[in-house]
């Protein structure tokens, strides 16, 4: 079993080498050890270390705050951060969704101690967000499995209408509240505080997940200031592509769910539902 490698971010060269001296005595492997903020965001991203020990006070313009703030854009990393006492922001620290301070001078144990017990909490935090997941996606198949037979049934045109008002109406009931937990939309102080492309990567990695969980094959790749997700093989119609109404709920739910982000653009389907397929593919552009 490896080592968890450790990020250690110190401009006092005496007190680096103090702690590299204890977390490499230890069961903790020392990935790098920088001195500036700039040093620690490039490290991060590059080693990708199990937790990072943060200085709050750095060399150069980005102090340890700045740098936790921008390293947690990119990586879900524990951050443990160690000041002086004279330092210590709480506002700004619990912005960063940091795993706690230690204050100078830090014991051996102390060290060690808060070291194991960060990053036992982030793997423990993971693992429920992951069980989490599942049992939610996992309903979302029963959900969507009870409208099949209706969907099988290839209704008539006078009916169609009806029924896509009333799946619109169980979808947004059931569903919602499950797409703003999981999109963190619920945490409106930290979804909000994201530029529009941010919240809009947030949108497509769970309609990503919801698709792959229905047994679609999904891509979702950058066009010019667009974005086009194509669903391929759906697994509802694999038997009926006569039925339209298996692309008009996909069509319905796409739609649906960008509606509830209150982004400023708009969804469109780039194909046309009235065609037997296995392929549909949608655009999304922002109103900038």
């Amino acid at each position: 079993m490896s080592k968890a490698g450790v990020l250690i971010v110190e401009d006092e060269a005496i007190t680096a080498l103090e702690i590299r001296n204890v977390i490499e005595s230890s069961d903790y492997e020392v990935l790098s050890v920088v001195h500036s903020g700039e040093e620690a965001v490039k490290q991060a991203l590059t080693l990708k270390p199990d937790l990072i020990l943060m200085d709050i006070i750095l060399q150069g313009d980005m102090d340890g705050v700045d740098a936790a703030r921008k390293i947690k854009e990119f990586l879900d990393i524990p951050i443990l951060y160690i000041t002086a006492l004279d330092s210590i922001e709480p506002n700004r620290l619990k912005n960063t969704r940091g795993s706690g301070y230690l204050v100078k001078p830090i014991s051996e144990g102390e060290l060690l101690s808060n070291i194991e017990i960060a990053i036992h909490n982030y793997k423990t935090t993971k693992e429920e967000m992951v069980n989490n997941k599942f049992e939610s996606l996992s309903d979302v198949q029963v959900f969507m499995q009870s409208m099949i037979p209706q969907l099988s049934s290839n209704l008539p045109i006078d009916k169609r209408g009806s029924f896509l008002g009333t799946f619109h109406k169980k979808f947004e009931k059931y569903m919602k509240p499950r797409f703003l937990k999981e999109t963190g939309r619920y945490d409106k102080g930290v979804f909000n505080k994201l530029p529009e492309s941010g919240k809009l990567q947030v949108y497509l990695s769970w309609i990503n997940s919801f698709f792959l969980n229905l047994g679609f094959e999904v891509d979702i790749f950058q066009q010019g200031d667009e974005w086009i997700i194509t669903l391929r093989d759906c697994t509802w119609c694999e038997r009926n592509y006569e039925n339209i109404f298996y692309c008009l709920i996909c069509q319905a739910i796409l739609k649906q769910t960008f509606g509830w982000t209150n982004l400023d653009g708009d969804i469109e389907s780039l194909s046309d539902a009235s065609l037997s397929k296995s392929l549909c593919r949608y655009k999304i552009a922002l109103i900038n």
